[in-house]
């Protein structure tokens, strides 16, 4: 898939989601039976902390329970693809990332659904850091290690990546370009089998989302060199953001609530009123931060914006690598 088709149906797809949601029938009733949250990744990772959380938060607000329901593979693909083709009545949901909403577009080349006309965005609810990470027995201590090994040796060092077109792999190729550095890539099948062979030595570095990889790197297992947010973060005290050691530098992940297109509106608004209540909680808000997750929320409107941002973004980024769909 091109990326200019794909802006372009940004552009065009979400208005005519909400349009589509406008023209079905309201529903003053609605919840009235258990709605799933499909998290398109496997239980224990980031989506699915974050996924949980927002669940539960949701469930108090609707009176109704949330149902968490874990379909991992392809990315991600195939959980946005079940729901995608879910009936448009609010009871089946997506917790989106820049992987299900944008990215395997261009890695895959069958998806199994449209990231922009099948879905209709619904709430933006955190964003969430990522971490370049080492092992301990690596001699890194911080990015301006890392930059300097990379430019005396270049090729020599390599990045483990959870697959293609992944954070942590987008996260190599920006600090390849911006950094001026080679750094061999390793793509593997899921973050944890990056993270084994790095706690093994047998690569020496990777990228994981921050609230994944704390446990890690608390333990002493792993080292962190810099987080891939503008500034440092709290939840990571003494690790400075890469921006520090290559200006400019900043990619974040995100999560994004999302419904079937054509959900009604009313539907639509009555679970954004919800999941900003939730966000807007102390509560939540304590358990995101220690989570390194900063909450967002904010309009279906606005969430649509950030999306077409976002594929402009990674338009730029992904067209400067050697990824191609599969």
């Amino acid at each position: 898939m091109k990326f200019s088709h794909l802006l372009r149906r940004w552009t065009f797809g979400i208005a005519a989601a909400a349009a589509l949601g406008a023209a079905g029938p309201a529903s003053a009733a609605w919840p009235e039976q258990p709605v799933r949250l499909v998290v398109p990744f496997a239980a224990g990772g980031t989506t699915d902390l974050l996924g949980r959380l927002m669940a539960e938060g949701l469930g108090a607000e609707l009176g109704q329970s949330v149902v968490v329901v874990n379909k991992a593979g392809a990315g991600g693909s195939l959980g946005a693809s079940e729901v995608a083709h879910a009936q448009p009545d609010g009871y089946t949901l997506l917790l989106g990332t820049p992987g299900t909403q944008i990215i395997n577009a261009y890695v895959y080349k069958k998806i199994g659904y449209d990231p922009v006309k099948d879905f209709a965005p619904v709430a933006y609810v955190a964003q969430v850091p990522n971490v370049v990470l080492t092992h301990p027995g690596s001699g890194l201590k911080n990015m301006d290690d890392l930059l300097r090994t990379a430019r005396a040796e270049p090729g020599r060092l390599n990045w483990g990546s959870p697959g293609v077109g992944s954070s942590g792999h987008l996260a190599l190729e920006m600090i390849k370009r911006m950094g001026k550095v080679d750094i061999r890539h390793v793509p593997y099948k899921g973050a944890s089998q990056a993270n084994n062979d790095l706690l093994g030595g047998q690569i020496d570095l990777s990228a994981d989302n921050l609230p994944t990889a704390l446990p890690l790197i608390k333990a002493g297992r792993l080292v962190a060199l810099g987080v891939t947010s503008a500034q440092p973060v709290p939840a990571a005290p003494g690790v400075a953001a890469i921006a520090q050691s290559v200006p400019g530098f900043e990619l974040t992940s995100w999560f994004v609530l999302m419904a079937p297109a054509g959900t009604p509106q009313p539907v639509v608004d009555k679970l954004n009123a919800a999941a900003q209540r939730v966000l807007q909680s102390p509560a939540t808000r304590e358990r995101l931060e220690a989570l390194a997750a900063q909450p967002v929320g904010g309009t279906p409107q606005a969430l649509g914006q950030h999306l077409q941002q976002e594929g402009e973004k990674y338009r730029v980024l992904i067209e400067g690598t050697d990824i191609r769909p599969e």
